[in-house]
């Protein structure tokens, strides 16, 4: 490893999740010495715990194995929709940023929801999210990214903000009951690659025809691989693991809860 490299591992070892794996790492090696064999092992394996997930593959690979399954859509060859719809959770409320919007990791939905709409897909874009109190205003996440997509060049009169949602199912629901008003059948349904999965099947247990536009890939089945090497942990793969468990942990929950259908997975 050359000098920057050295560098780099430095600084990471700086950042609060390397120093808590020193410091596990320091504090397993004290306890042996202590012979204090119990405290030890928990102390070692929550060191070794730490950097599986913050320094190898491992959790790349589970957040891989939710992307995988949407990988290389091509939107120009995607069939023209009665809608697009956009999941919340890609924009929340600035005081500073441009339009007032501060741009999520999810970020990109944004970005998707613009191009396929410049593609003429579907005349009608709906806009999820939730609603957030900045300065004791209530801003609903729809509205600020409709404002900001119109400086993109999407006409506010082509977009509908959903309101206020707790979640997926909400969102569902709300679309549910547009395309039911409207006529509508078919929807391109924009979201994470992760979440993809579970929005899908919600959307399809309310009857719509849904047409995966999977965006905001997070790991190497669309980005540029790490530098090779080992590193010392950090945040990255802790995040991936979140965003995994997370998935599992809601698709369980909306099976349970009757979200989710045989007939709609």
């Amino acid at each position: 490893m050359n000098e920057s490299g050295l560098l780099h591992q430095a600084v990471y070892l700086a950042e609060p999740i390397g120093l808590t794996w020193l410091g596990l790492l320091i504090l397993t090696v004290w306890l042996a010495i202590k012979r204090q064999r119990g405290p030890a092992l928990l102390a070692g394996f929550l060191a070794f715990w730490v950097t599986i997930v913050g320094s190898s593959s491992l959790s790349g690979r589970l957040l891989g194995s939710l992307e995988k399954p949407y990988a290389g859509v091509h939107l120009e060859a995607l069939p023209t929709a009665d809608a697009i719809v956009m999941l919340g959770g890609g924009a929340a409320p600035s005081r500073y940023e441009v339009s007032g919007v501060h741009l999520t990791t999810a970020g990109d939905r944004l970005v998707m929801a613009q191009g396929l709409f410049a593609l003429k897909k579907a005349p009608v874009l709906l806009l999820g999210g939730n609603a957030n109190k900045l300065d004791g205003v209530v801003r609903f996440e729809g509205v600020i990214a409709r404002d900001l997509l119109a400086t993109w060049g999407v006409p506010a009169e082509a977009v509908i903000p959903l309101g206020a949602n707790e979640d997926t199912h909400d969102e569902a629901l709300k679309v549910h009951a547009l395309a039911a008003e409207r006529g509508w059948h078919r929807v391109l349904l924009v979201t994470s690659a992760n979440h993809m999965r579970r929005a899908s099947a919600v959307f399809r247990a309310q009857g719509l025809e849904v047409i995966p536009v999977p965006c905001n890939f997070l790991t190497t089945i669309a980005t540029a691989p790490p530098p090779p090497g080992w590193n010392v942990p950090r945040y990255d793969g802790f995040e991936k693991i979140a965003i995994w468990l997370h998935e599992q942990i809601g698709w369980w929950t909306y099976r349970h809860r009757g979200w989710i259908t045989d007939d709609s997975r």
